[in-house]
This record gives structure tokens, sequence and C-alpha cells, in this order.
């Protein structure tokens, strides 16, 4: 098991740790990531209604499935040429996006006119979407730290037709400089991003426990100044990329011990893990969840929703 796990490129130490969480599904999980995953895209439903473009697109012959958890979610299963070249997507009526990656904005419910945060906003899919959702009306407060990913988020909104977004060249750490008290917070946070080795395979070999522990101290402290800016009864979703306990069920372990908040229940996914590496976890930790590609067909994909208390 632990040879077939090498010679698809693990370092030891990964191929180890991968052993001990999952045991033989391990190496069912990095298969699954071996292959690419199916293009999906979500409809812009500030541009076009979901009927409108789904019909549009079939007359030109793709054909599609929905994402289970997103209505205005679906995944390729014919492209007959790439749908990133048609005038749908170039005029913005759609966006491609991973269907894992529909779910933090979908689990966070934001409303129209509701103050909302995206702490790592760029390139701007989820950013998008939370807009959507709130049909334009309210405010989006988004922050990223690199310039060139947010050009590209500029022109994502543009060309989706967001007009509800500020967009701010700075760490999230400075939240509360703002003096805003938010409703709502994505927190789709910086990781190792090891649940996306199928675009990225060299992640395989060139992580260490370094970069891991270099993660967690960085969400940790994006989860305190998130908090420390939501109001009371307000939500915060936290999501990474990344099959390490360290940087999911650990971080929200840290929440739940630290401050006053607790865990809302999601739906899609399975249960995270609450005893990774035989270390006993709180069974709240349960109601956050977890995306396999080889269950789900999407990105090794964490998700947990913290209400803070009143």
């Amino acid at each position: 098991m632990l040879e077939k796990l090498f010679s698809l490129g693990y370092s030891k130490a990964f191929a180890e740790r991968y052993y001990e969480l999952w045991g033989e599904r391990a190496l069912a999980i990095a298969e699954a990531m071996e292959k690419p995953l199916p293009r999906c895209f979500r409809v812009n439903t500030l541009r076009i209604e979901v009927p409108r473009l789904t019909k549009l697109l079939n007359k030109k012959g793709f054909q599609f499935k929905r994402v289970p958890w997103a209505r205005e979610g679906f995944c390729l299963t014919r492209e007959p040429f790439s749908i990133t070249s048609t005038p749908e997507y170039l005029s913005g009526l759609l966006y491609i996006q991973e269907a894992s990656s529909m779910y933090p904005p979908v689990a966070l419910e934001p409303k129209p006119g509701e103050v909302i945060a995206d702490m790592a906003a760029a390139p701007g899919g989820k950013t998008s979407y939370l807009a959507q959702l709130m049909e334009n009306e309210g405010i989006i407060y988004a922050f990223d730290v690199g310039e060139d990913r947010l050009k590209e988020t500029r022109l994502n909104l543009s060309r989706l037709g967001v007009t509800n977004t500020v967009l701010f060249h700075k760490s999230s750490l400075h939240i509360d400089e703002l003096g805003v008290e938010f409703d709502k917070i994505l927190l789709d946070a910086p990781c190792t991003g090891s649940g996306t080795i199928h675009k990225n395979p060299e992640r395989k070999a060139n992580r260490t426990m370094d970069d891991i522990k270099f993660c967690q101290g960085l969400q940790m402290q994006l989860l305190e100044k998130g908090l420390s800016a939501l109001k009371k009864g307000g939500v915060l979703v936290y999501s990474t990329c990344s099959l390490e306990p360290e940087e999911n069920e650990f971080v929200i372990q840290w929440v739940l011990d630290n401050f006053d908040v607790e865990l809302l229940p999601l739906r899609y996914g399975e249960p995270a893990l609450t005893r990774p590496f035989g270390i006993e976890l709180s069974e709240e930790i349960k109601k956050a969840r977890r995306f396999y590609p080889d269950r789900h067909g999407t990105s090794g994909f964490f998700v947990a929703k913290i209400k803070k208390l009143e």
C-alpha cells in the first residue's frame, strides 16, 4: 500500500500520514487525485436566469449535471468545444468554478443588504458568488495581498457585473482597522493545497510539516481577526483545499476551545475527522465537512460554519 503511494510520487512522510488517517482508502483518494476534475461552471444570475442560460448552452451541444449543493452550479459531461470561448462565458453569463469551491458561499447564506467580508478574495470566484446570492445589495469588503491576483479579481467582478464589492490590496489581518462589524465573513484560508494534487502534482513531494505549521499559524491569526470583527450572532465560514487535519480539524478545535462560538451543521460532504492520528477531538467537529475526490468527484476540501454566540 505505501509502495503504491510512493509510486504515485508521494514523499515517505506524507504517504505514511495518509495511511494513518485513512488506511486502505488513502490509495483510492490518491488515485482519484491523479484524474482531472470535471469542468464545472456557475450560472451568473446577476446577468441571466438559470433556465435561459442552460437552454442556450444545450443548443450548442453542451451537456451537464447539477452540482447538488449549488442551485446555480453545473459540471460538464459533454463539452463539444471550450466553454470559455463561448459568448456566454465572455460576456459574464457564467463563471468557471470547481464544485467544492461553490460550497463555502452557499454555506455562508449571505442575504441582500448584509455587510460581508471575504478575507482571501482573489481571483474572485467566491466573492462574485456572494454578490450573486446577495443580488448585488449590501456590501462585500474583499481582501487580498497579491497585486496581480487582485487585478484578475477586478476583471472577473467587472465581467460578472458585481457592483457591491470594495477590493482592498491588503492582508485581512488588518480587517479590524476598518472599524466595521460584519454580519457574515468568508475565510477561504491560505493553505498547503494538498487537496489540489490534480492540478498541482508537485505538492506530493515538495510539502513539509513546516509548511503545514506555517499555514496553521496564519489560519489561526486570520480566524482570530475575523471573529473579532464579526457581530455577535454572526457567522463565519472557514474553508481550505487541504487534506491536513492540522489545517482543518485542529484549527477548528482551537477555535472551539478559545472563543465563545458554536459550530453549525452542514448538509453536504462527509463529517470531519474526530480522531485524526488517534487524537480525541470534540464530537462537535463532525458538524464540519470534508469533500474527497474519490467520493465527491471534487478537490480535497474542508468547510466549517462557525457562529459567534450572543
